[in-house]
């Protein structure tokens, strides 16, 4: 049976719930946006669309928990040839938009291959350092080329944003796998030499996030306009927020992407610092819970792919509301499991179910003792 009292003994319900009550408020703000504004006929799309999106990402998130995640440590390999060939389909169909070549459109639907490398990415890493420890620097520097290259990849599309989560997933991964303390101070130090050279590398649009993030009244009806908006957004809805649907940012269009990169403005604005608060309380236990899974693995393998999506969320999260806020420069990072968005959703569910696979199928310590004592 798919749902057996073995596997209802271990699932995180906690765990659920969170992710459940996190994409009905996603589904709640987007609603909230297509109706009761003066918006066009095409915006109703986007509530059935992202409803659709929801119905996959958990059927997928219930597979993906059944399977036993040790399995996938087998096929490591293939998942790196995998991310290699995923990225290069957007360089060979990839759709441009507004500068970028991050989509593929398959006609019915659009989805970004990005989106998928991260749980790829987490699984490749986590089987590669749980058989390779990054004490030893060459192992290290072997993970950093996995990392690496799909990074890079995902820059040239080019998608910073993308390429900053990867980073920051195999940085923590290598930390929760043992990589030396010296020589993660020396890492960090050429990274801070060489971070600024990055600006050499950005396109022109990028470059202007940035010096806007600094000053937005530079340029409040150009650069600066997704800011300043998403500011008055989230400090007009107060305590209580103005109520569902009385949004006056996204209503009248005021708020740019009010349902992908800005939809935490468009609840804050709605729901006020309550609303706000909640979600962020869900973020919390949600990435708690991770942590705690991660934590009682008895294997690296399934530890370290915990800790992999656990830094995926938190980065998103803080870059997210960062920007929303205006403490943070504007990269496209969307607020996952409640932008609008199939790709990033799906595959945020899916890394979500391998982490309930890690809480199912992982042997107790009494197990792990026993079938020592046997082989012994």
């Amino acid at each position: 049976m798919f749902m057996g009292s073995p596997y209802l003994k271990s699932f995180d319900l906690i765990s659920f719930f969170s992710v459940l009550m996190l994409v009905a408020m996603g589904l709640l703000m987007i609603w909230s946006t297509s109706f009761g504004g003066p918006v066009e006929a095409k915006e109703y799309e986007y509530f059935y669309r992202q409803f659709i999106f929801s119905i996959i990402g958990f059927i997928l998130y219930f597979v993906f928990s059944r399977l036993d995640y040790r399995f996938l440590s087998n096929l490591s390999l293939w998942l790196f040839i995998g991310i290699c060939v995923f990225l290069g389909l957007t360089y060979l169909w990839g759709l441009e938009t507004r500068g970028s070549t991050r989509w593929i459109d398959l006609g019915a639907f659009r989805f970004q291959p990005s989106e998928f490398v991260k749980p790829m990415l987490i699984l490749t890493l986590a089987a590669y350092i749980a058989a390779f420890p990054v004490k030893k620097i060459i192992n290290l520097g072997a993970s950093l080329l996995l990392a690496g290259l799909p990074t890079l990849l995902i820059f040239k599309q080019p998608d910073l944003g993308s390429a900053l989560i990867l980073v920051v997933i195999w940085f923590f991964v290598i930390i929760a796998g043992g990589v030396r303390f010296s020589v993660l101070l020396i890492m960090v130090g050429i990274g801070s030499i060489i971070a600024p050279l990055v600006w050499f590398f950005l396109k022109e649009y990028q470059r202007q996030r940035l010096l806007m993030f600094l000053d937005p009244s530079v340029d409040p009806l150009g650069s600066g306009y997704n800011v300043i908006q998403a500011i008055i957004a989230v400090g007009s809805g107060q305590i209580l927020g103005r109520g569902f649907g009385r949004g006056t940012q996204s209503h009248l269009n005021f708020l740019p992407e009010y349902h992908t990169d800005f939809i935490f403005a468009t609840l804050a604005e709605e729901l006020g610092f309550i609303g706000s608060f909640l979600l962020i309380g869900l973020f919390t236990v949600l990435i708690w819970r991770t942590l705690r899974i991660a934590e009682r693995s008895t294997d690296s393998f399934g530890s370290l792919i915990a800790v992999g999506v656990a830094a995926m969320l938190v980065f998103q999260v803080l870059v997210n509301m960062g920007m929303n806020m205006g403490v943070l420069p504007v990269t496209g990072i969307p607020l996952p499991l409640v932008s609008y968005g199939g790709s990033s959703l799906i595959a945020t569910m899916i890394s979500l179910g391998l982490v309930q696979s890690v809480a199912i199928h992982q042997k107790s310590k009494s197990e792990e003792i026993h079938i020592h004592s046997m082989r012994q």
